[in-house]
């Protein structure tokens, strides 16, 4: 890959690169929909990344040609919003700027070239790992690595929501910024980060990206919070963190059915996280499995994100099933990211996974099928 990146950069830009990063992408293993509302979740960096190749220059400009898109050249000599770049990933790189600025950090000008094993439709939230690795570019390039991991995790979110125009919690980022299976506890600002170093041998996850598309979903992805928010607005709070479980279950008449289903929702998946804490560290994976599946049926019976009103042909709830069938219910299987459509994630043992591999691959293409690993580390300067 390095010798790729660099005959590219050079190619492209006429000289060598400065250096070299790459970043993986995203997987939720537990904690759906628990985020916005100050909840616990269990992120990994997986193996699907970007890997760019850095020309540091003497000026305020970013010049980035990444494979198969227009080149992009943003001037950083202001780093104000411009809205005409809503939207665009000039926007993330100036916001992620204006942020680390502000922050007392130093940000310069680079050229970029970068390439992705990231397909579309994985639900890894390349964006994320985008961010990440450009406030990369910055803190090696400019600050002698000294900027903090989770600093450059919310250079990113600032950027998505403030610069981009996409509303987006904080998960994503430390999921894909810190490496290897991340617990997160939302509870507090900032936010309590836990590496979990212990590996899962012998088991792989496998991502099926179900066919459907999330266009114009928005509307339906805002509903799960707000009806939590709802929930805990009627005693007094934000957040349904802030509120007991019991007080929500002694209180279950003052809500619609659909607002009490996501809180009981909320509260389970909280302790499904702390389980699968207990037993990533034990190397307990029967358990992390059984804990993956009940994740999914309270996605069916309590959030109902995994289709769109019964459309099942197509689905989340479609692949889900299709992979417990070729399985014989021996993996873990549950939505990767908000539902609704797109892709899923299933653990399962090595000795199946081949197997299930193939079946998914016939049933909804080759490039809808991917075999990850959980890649240590964030952002790795190579």
């Amino acid at each position: 890959m390095k010798t790729l990146l660099e005959n590219k950069f050079k190619d492209l830009y006429g000289k060598s690169p400065s250096f070299y990063i790459s970043n993986g992408g995203r997987i939720e293993v537990l904690g759906n929909h628990t985020d916005h509302n100050n909840g616990l979740c269990i992120a990994g960096t997986c193996s699907l990344a970007i890997y760019a190749a850095v020309g540091i220059r003497d000026d305020k400009k970013v010049s980035l040609i990444s494979e198969g898109y227009p080149k992009l050249e943003a001037d950083l000599s202001s780093l104000d919003k411009i809205d005409g770049e809503k939207g665009n990933n000039k926007a993330l790189i100036r916001g992620i700027a204006y942020y680390l600025y502000n922050k007392g950090y130093k940000v310069g000008g680079f050229d970029i070239y970068m390439t992705s094993t990231i397909p579309s439709g994985a639900g890894v939230s390349s964006s994320a790992a985008f961010e990440l690795l450009i406030g990369e570019a910055f803190n090696y390039a400019f600050n002698n690595d000294k900027i903090e991991r989770l600093v450059l995790c919310q250079a990113g979110q600032f950027a998505e929501r403030d610069y981009y125009g996409k509303m987006c919690g904080l998960l994503d980022q430390i999921g894909v910024g810190y490496g290897g299976y991340t617990f997160i506890d939302f509870k507090t600002n900032p936010p309590h980060i836990e590496s979990l170093k212990i590996a899962i041998k012998d088991y792989s996850f496998l991502i099926v990206n179900s066919g459907g598309s999330h266009a114009n979903l928005s509307h339906l992805y805002k509903d799960i919070p707000d009806d939590m928010y709802k929930v805990a607005s009627y005693f007094g709070k934000k957040v349904l963190r802030d509120v007991s479980e019991d007080e929500v279950l002694r209180n279950e008449k003052e809500f619609s059915s659909k607002e009490f289903a996501r809180a009981k929702h909320f509260y389970g998946e909280n302790k499904r996280v702390l389980e699968a804490v207990d037993a990533i560290k034990s190397g307990n994976i029967d358990k992390l499995i059984s804990l993956i599946n009940e994740t999914r049926q309270s996605c069916i019976k309590n959030l109902k994100n995994m289709c769109v009103e019964g459309q099942i042909e197509g689905s989340p709830l479609e692949a889900c099933n299709f992979i417990d069938k070729v399985s014989e219910l021996k993996a873990g299987v549950k939505i990767n990211g908000g539902g609704f459509a797109g892709s899923v994630i299933a653990l399962l043992s090595n000795a199946i996974v081949d197997k299930v591999m193939s079946a998914c691959k016939e049933k909804y293409g080759e490039n809808n099928v991917h075999l990850v690993s959980i890649r240590n580390g964030g952002p790795i300067i190579f």
